[in-house]
């Protein structure tokens, strides 16, 4: 207890004085890795650089030797994608076709809709013509009653032993 009277620092002076020592000490050993670590990355990438080189020689020569075969898998893979890509193409336009083909069924079905209307009020006007002359000779029947006179009755023929008399 003389120390902390001492100094006078206390029990966060303690805290602060022990994280530095910590902080040093794990600077110290990333410092003593740092160079080791290097080295090793260093050598694991000049593995990688010369597999990689090696690999590509083996395959220049494998297409060397190979040749045609190459060739022919490019080819075929040409002509998957070219097959693939008119497929596409056909799925695309018959849809375009069929979008086509309902839009004209729907063109004709108005079409026809308007016709029947157009039908239907020539016959409601033809209705209503004919309604209007059938008032009119109904009327004019009337009026044609009204002003002949009645029909008389034909003279009845005179009985036995009746002279007619003029």
């Amino acid at each position: 207890m003389a120390k902390k009277a001492e100094t006078g620092k206390g029990a966060l002076g303690d805290i602060a004085e022990g994280l530095g020592t910590l902080l040093g000490k794990a600077e110290k050993q990333w410092r003593a890795w740092q160079g080791p670590r290097d080295a090793v990355v260093k050598a694991v990438s000049d593995v990688r650089d010369r597999a990689s080189a090696l690999l590509s020689e083996m395959g220049a020569a494998a297409d060397a030797e190979a040749g045609k075969a190459s060739k022919k898998a490019k080819k075929k893979d040409k002509k998957d994608k070219k097959a693939k890509k008119d497929k596409k193409l056909k799925a695309e336009k018959a849809k375009a076709e069929k979008a086509a083909k309902a839009d004209k069924a729907e063109k004709k079905a108005e079409k026809k809709s308007k016709k029947a209307e157009k039908a239907e009020k020539a016959e409601k006007k033809a209705a209503d013509k004919t309604g209007k002359t059938g008032k009119k000779k109904r009327a004019k029947a009337k009026r044609a009653k009204a002003v002949a006179p009645a029909p008389s009755p034909a003279p009845a023929a005179p009985e036995a032993g009746e002279t007619a008399e003029p």
